[in-house]
């Protein structure tokens, strides 16, 4: 027999619990593992770079001697307050709704295409930094503008640091923190517990979908980011919920990471800076468009791929 059922976002769409309750125990659970991993994570990192406590001035320092340190905190603080409390929701709620969905069928040319379509929409992306980087704002709001900025300088100073070790060493530790880790937790909480209590909430998946990269390019306090991060949060939204595999957007998200720690590594082995980072100005304009109608048809291509897939598993396009 042939199940049928609905899946927006992630959480199958049944009567239980509001989606208000459930964002609650989510945002608990996030703030509580927060501070626990946080401070679990803080000990362990003054540990092994052999400091005490009386030393956490120090060990924040711009210095590459505690780089170990920060990737340490890093990494605790995102399984505190990424990882752990979507499993956690997944756990107590699993009778009612499915957050991450691990088990769902996934066409093997979808992984490929997952692939392609970082490749070819990452000109488009760069282009949105640009844009981004334009942004002004009134004078009267002078005050807001410059805390943004303050942010923005903040983010770049810790990702110097986490990104400081030039050794093959220090470009795995880079790689497991900044991308493997950040990209599992942040596409399970986000696309798959956000993502899937906002779908319930609004009855409709593409609100959910912008909604939660919205929110997912909010929280990084990096507005002059804003918005290719927002693009990014919706491309993420679109693959699982398409493709119904939360392994698909992680696997997206892994990629858009890994490529930006492993460029930077190798400007790093050469002495240059992150401001060289930019390659625009050394592509061509008629490339961008078509690296755009490229990445727009693969990705039309994945939704037909993955909506057959589905009207296969479950009777019914889910779309």
């Amino acid at each position: 027999m042939i199940e049928q059922r609905t899946i927006h976002g992630g959480a199958s769409d049944q009567e239980g619990s509001h989606p208000m309750k459930s964002l609650i125990l989510l945002l608990l659970l996030a703030f509580s593992g927060a501070i626990v991993l946080g401070a679990i994570s803080v000990f362990l990192g003054l540990f092994v770079a052999g400091a005490s406590i009386g030393n956490l001035g120090d060990a924040l320092s711009e210095s590459t001697t505690h780089v170990g340190f920060l990737k340490i905190v890093q990494a605790g603080s995102s399984i505190g307050m990424f990882v752990l409390p979507a499993l956690l929701l997944g756990i107590m709620e699993k009778r009612e709704h499915t957050y991450l969905d691990f088990k769902t069928q996934v066409n093997p040319s979808l992984w490929f295409m997952v692939v392609a379509i970082m490749f070819f929409s990452a000109p488009v992306f760069e282009q949105a930094i640009k844009l981004n980087e334009q942004m002004q704002l009134p004078e009267a709001l002078a005050g807001l503008e410059n805390w943004m900025k303050a942010k923005e300088a903040e983010q770049e100073r810790l990702t110097n640091l986490l990104l400081s070790d030039t050794t093959y060493t220090g470009l795995l530790t880079s790689l497991i923190v900044v991308a493997v880790i950040a990209a599992i937790g942040e596409e399970f909480l986000f696309r798959g517990c956000v993502q899937g209590i906002l779908a319930r909430w609004f009855k409709n998946p593409h609100t959910a979908i912008w909604l939660t990269a919205v929110i997912f390019s909010a929280i990084h306090l990096q507005f002059y980011g804003f918005l290719p991060r927002m693009l990014l949060g919706a491309l993420f939204g679109y693959l699982l919920f398409w493709g119904k595999n939360i392994w698909l957007p992680v696997l997206a998200h892994f990629i858009n990471n890994a490529t930006a720690t492993v460029s930077v590594f190798y400007l790093k082995r050469q002495g240059k800076s992150l401001d060289e980072l930019d390659f625009s100005e050394q592509i061509p304009n008629y490339l961008y468009v078509i690296s755009l109608i490229l990445a727009v048809v693969l990705l039309y291509q994945y939704y037909k791929t993955a909506t057959k897939q589905n009207t296969r598993s479950y009777g019914k396009t889910l779309d």
